[in-house]
This record gives structure tokens, sequence and C-alpha cells, in this order.
């Protein structure tokens, strides 16, 4: 007799498979490869994108500064009061040879060009510019003036011609500064023998002992003023990490200070408009060498070729670059490049 209790046969449960397949695995590898190609890819592009954007935005900011500077100054070029073709009468000698130092002589109306090959150039006894401060094939522009930021008028008549100058009070001056004093009819440049500072007034002494002679052009009246003395001399040159860039020494009082303004101008090349039938227009214009007389000369037309401090580009740059009429060929590098290009009237040449 069966027993009535027979076991039942249990079902057996199907177990899940757990896991990928290796074809699965594959699948999901080459779909994030391809992923992850695409994401570096878009990081690269970004950054590169950024790189150029962060390296134009330098180029055209560095390239403003650097045009501006110069154009600047080139605008007061010749300033000596308020009138046009006055020529200061120089009476300046630092160096005691009993002549005008003639580095102090307005020459033109204050404007001097020069090609490379003119130099050295001697800006003042103590500095001159030489082919080592000067990037080869570059040209160099010194201008001269009164300067307006250190311009202070007379307290008082001058009782003769060899009397001491006395000002409203002041700081600005020191002995042995070149100084200008004009009235806009005369003007006078010389060396201060000695400053006074007092509380009514500042008293400069212009004797014999750094000039050659005691005596100003006129015994000038309350209505003239005193101003600082510029020299100003712009060139491309090389910084101490090699880097090219636009300098300038300058010269406000008796020192001369070289100062690096902007890095990155790689050439500078400068016409000047002269004016050949007296309306104040420039019927032409001319390098250096070839300009007939600079005090003609009511515009100046330069041109630079800035370059970005970093190479940025994806590709070498092997342009040629026409800066007005001479065409540059920088080395072949990953920077970004741009001419910058202006034309300054002469103000003071044409003031009435």
């Amino acid at each position: 007799m069966r027993s009535q209790h027979m076991m039942r046969a249990r079902p057996t449960a199907t177990t899940a498979q757990e896991g990928m397949t290796l074809v699965e695995v594959l699948v999901a590898l080459t779909v994030s490869l391809v992923l992850l190609t695409g994401v570096i890819q878009i990081m690269l592009s970004s950054k590169q994108t950024y790189r150029i954007q962060e390296g134009t935005a330098r180029l055209q900011e560095n390239g403003r500064f650097a045009a501006q500077f110069l154009a600047d100054e080139l605008r007061m070029t010749g300033f000596s009061g308020c009138s046009s073709g006055l020529t200061p009468n120089n009476i300046a000698d630092l160096d005691g040879d009993g002549t005008p130092d003639n580095y102090y002589n307005f020459t033109a109306d204050g404007l001097q060009g020069f090609e490379y090959a003119d130099l050295p150039i001697v800006l003042t006894a103590a500095e001159s510019l030489t082919p080592a401060d000067v990037l080869n094939n570059t040209d160099v522009v010194v201008m001269m003036y009164g300067s307006t930021n250190e311009y202070v008028q007379l307290d008082g008549n001058l009782a003769a011609m060899n009397a001491n100058i006395q000002l409203t009070p002041t700081n600005m001056f020191a002995p042995n500064d070149i100084l200008m004093i004009s009235d806009c009819t005369n003007a006078d440049i010389f060396a201060a023998t000695n400053v006074a500072n007092g509380l009514a007034t500042t008293t400069i002494a212009h004797a014999a002992a750094t000039n050659t002679d005691v005596n100003l052009s006129k015994a000038y009246r309350s209505d003239a003023v005193v101003m600082s003395f510029v020299k100003s001399a712009y060139y491309v040159g090389t910084n101490a990490a090699g880097v090219p860039a636009l300098f300038r020494k300058r010269m406000v009082g008796a020192n001369v200070q070289t100062e690096e303004l902007v890095e990155g101008v790689e050439n500078l090349q400068i016409l000047y408009g002269e004016d050949t039938d007296g309306d104040n227009i420039a019927n032409r214009y001319a390098n250096a060498d070839n300009v007939a007389d600079f005090s003609n000369v009511v515009s100046v037309r330069f041109a630079m070729l800035v370059r970005t401090p970093e190479e940025v580009s994806t590709e070498l740059d092997t342009k040629t670059y026409t800066l007005l009429d001479t065409v540059v060929d920088p080395v072949d590098d990953r920077r970004l490049r741009r001419i910058f290009s202006i034309t300054v009237n002469l103000r003071n040449r044409s003031l009435g």
C-alpha cells in the first residue's frame, strides 16, 4: 500500500542571469570611448578658442596702447607756449664748454626723424641711441616740447633780463633742470642753477655756471610761464627677456629715463608729411632720410607691427607685412600679428 503521504516534486526555479556578456561590455566601452573622445575634442577646441580670443584681446590692447603713447606725444611736438613758428633761444650749457648744448636746441621746431642707418643718435651728453638699443631696420623719432604737466606762471615781472625768475610756489623744479620760459612771443631754454622754494614764491636762478649767458632774450612779464623741457625718443628694442617692445628715452628736467612702454611691438615705420606750399596740409609723405626740411613737417604717419605674447595659433605665421612703404618679414612662429597705423596732425605747427 502506497503511502498516502507521497512527497510531491517541487518545481525547480529558474535563476536570473546576472552581469553583462562580453559583447555588451565591448559595446559599452566603444560607446564610452567615442563619447570621451568627443568631450576631449570639445575641451581642446574650447581651450584653443579661448587662447586665441585672449591673445587677440591682448594684441589689440597692446597695439592701441602703443599707438596712443606715440600719438599723444607727437601732438605735443614743438610746444613752446601758444604760438606757431616760435623757436626758443637756447642758452643751456650744462657741460660748461661755453656753447649752448645742441641736444636742447629746438631743431626744426622740435621734431627729428631717423632711420636705423643713422644710428648712433646723441640725445644728451650722457645718453645716446646705438644699434645695440634699436632693432634692425626700425625707425626712431625724437620730439621736443615744453611740458604742460610741469607748467607754472610767473609771480611777477622780471626787473631785468638777468634777474632771477619768481614763480608761484611749486616743488616741480630742481637745480640743473632744463627749463623753458615763454610768453607766446619769445621763449628761452636754460638750465636752472639754483631753485629756492619759499612759502610765498619759488625762485629760479639762471647763472652763467650752467648757461652761456645770464641774460634771457627779454625781461619776461607776469603773463609768462616756466615749463620743464621734454625730449623723448621712441624706438623698438628688446627687453631683458629678449622680447621686442616699444621703448622711450625721455628727458624731463636734467634726467633721462629709459622706459619700456608696451611689450610685443616688433617694428616701427614712420613717414613724415611735408607741407611744400604753406597751407598746413601735407603734400607728400617721405621717410626721414628723404625729408627736405623737418620744419615743414605738419603730420606724421606711423605703423607698428605688434604680436601676441604667446604662440596661440595652430599654424605658422609665414606672412610678410607691409608697414607703410616697408615690407617686414617676422620670424615664422605661431603668434598672431596685426598692424596698427595712425596719422597724427602736429597741432603746434598750425597754432596762430
